[in-house]
């Protein structure tokens, strides 16, 4: 690995770095994983790393997705978050590199443009995210639909938006203000689409990591049942000068091991 890397996993099986995801790909093994997880820039001008515009998206994400095409084996799936516009700017480049279209999830954060205050922050009305999801050659699972859903969910609240940080408290210590990543997503949607698109045993490629919601969405399912463990392996830059890494591997040390519905493991299925 690149001495600009930094190793910071403290999970089970699982692999945090932090810097460059594009080295941390170069040194994955071809075809070791059998989902990729994409959460990169909007261009909503959230942030340093989002400062583009949208028709940029598709060249930036394609080195990125040349990578996944790499890491990921003959037989995987592919989930990319973005806003409408974004993920239609980005979604040619990823059927040109022969994936196949399954699905467009909605996020429904529940909160209007007026409660976030949108006009203040972005042009973007910051109320859903859309997530499209792809499979190559013949996944292990078979998708549960084809076409759009809508997954609601209403934890990231108006204020908690605007504030820029959420406070969490671990048993037996005070409450702790953790930075609320621009693009922070539920740890449900993680969970659920490791658990529908991974069987045990199989690798995740999540390249940029955030506030680690897929690493620690692995680690609480591992914890509940280590028979059902998987691998997640994530980058994170730790732009802006904020360290999203560490306070989310602090929050490890109270995390439950709730074990999830298991309707949760068809793609769509189950509550949020």
């Amino acid at each position: 690995m690149s001495p600009t890397l930094r190793h910071r996993s403290s999970l089970t099986g699982s692999e945090v770095w932090e810097g460059d995801a594009r080295e941390v790909a170069a040194a994955m093994a071809p075809g070791s994983c059998s989902l990729a997880i994409l959460d990169g820039p909007y261009a909503m001008q959230k942030a340093t790393w989002d400062r583009m515009k949208v028709a940029d998206l598709p060249e930036w994400y394609r080195p990125h997705l040349e990578d996944v095409d790499r890491v990921c084996g003959p037989s995987a799936s592919l989930y990319l978050w973005n806003t409408a516009e974004g993920w239609a700017a980005v979604h040619p480049v990823i059927l040109s590199m022969g994936w196949t279209f399954r699905a467009l999830v909605v996020w429904d954060k529940g909160v209007t443009p007026l409660q976030i205050g949108w006009r203040k922050t972005t042009a973007w009305m910051d109320c859903t995210e859309v997530c499209g999801f792809y499979t190559m050659g013949r996944p292990g699972f078979t998708p549960y639909s084809d076409g759009l859903t809508v997954w609601r969910d209403r934890s990231l609240s108006s204020e908690r938006m605007r504030a820029g940080t959420v406070r969490v408290r671990k048993r037996g210590h005070a409450p702790e203000a953790l930075p609320l990543h621009p693009c922070q997503k539920p740890l449900l949607f993680a969970e659920r689409m490791i658990r529908a698109s991974t069987r045990p045993g199989e690798s995740v490629w999540a390249p940029f990591g955030g506030t680690l919601r897929e690493a620690v969405a692995a680690e609480r399912i591992a914890r509940a049942d280590p028979s059902e463990a998987r691998r997640v392996i994530t980058a994170e830059l730790n732009q802006d000068g904020r360290d999203y890494i560490g306070p989310a591997l602090r929050q490890l040390q109270g995390l439950g091991t709730r074990r999830v519905d298991p309707r949760q493991a068809l793609l769509f299925g189950g509550g949020v």
